[in-house]
């Protein structure tokens, strides 16, 4: 693989060699060997470029004939007949959303079963404490009974 701190390293490089290059045009008279500097750049470029395609095509060459020894090896094996293979309805055969849905709606069921259970057990709570309200009540005892900051049962 590339190394991407070389390359960043030979691109900086490559950058601060043109701004050298271009303030040096600033000046009045160029120096003899002006026109050698960027004929060196261009060779520099034109070799970090042609090393740079051809590992690129290296890499991809690697790629492709790994991706292509997987193709020959399913080839190589014994295809998979219709015939054999067993007969489902079409009503059997799940996709993922299916799944999922059905999943969901297991779950919705079980947490309405669970929401039921507590409600069953809260109202037999509560009819068990009216119950023993009521026998004390009979027995001549008053109660007063606050629910929700406002709500008064007597």
């Amino acid at each position: 693989m590339l190394k991407s701190k070389f390359l960043d390293a030979e691109l900086l490089a490559i950058t601060f060699e043109v701004q050298r290059l271009v303030k040096q045009r600033r000046s009045p008279t160029l120096h003899l060997d002006y026109q050698e500097q960027w004929d060196s750049l261009q060779t520099r470029v034109s070799k970090l470029l042609s090393f740079l395609s051809q590992k690129c095509n290296k890499i991809h060459e690697a790629a492709a004939m790994h991706y292509l020894s997987l193709v020959h090896f399913v080839e190589d094996q014994d295809p998979l007949l219709l015939a054999n293979t067993p007969f489902f309805s079409s009503s059997e055969y799940f996709s993922r959303e299916r799944r999922l849905l059905k999943q969901y709606r297991q779950s919705v069921l079980k947490h309405q079963v669970e929401s039921k259970a507590k409600e069953d057990e809260l109202l037999q709570k509560q009819l068990a404490l009216e119950a023993a309200l009521k026998e004390k009540e009979d027995e001549g005892w008053s109660f007063v009974i606050v629910i929700d900051e406002g709500w008064v049962v007597v």
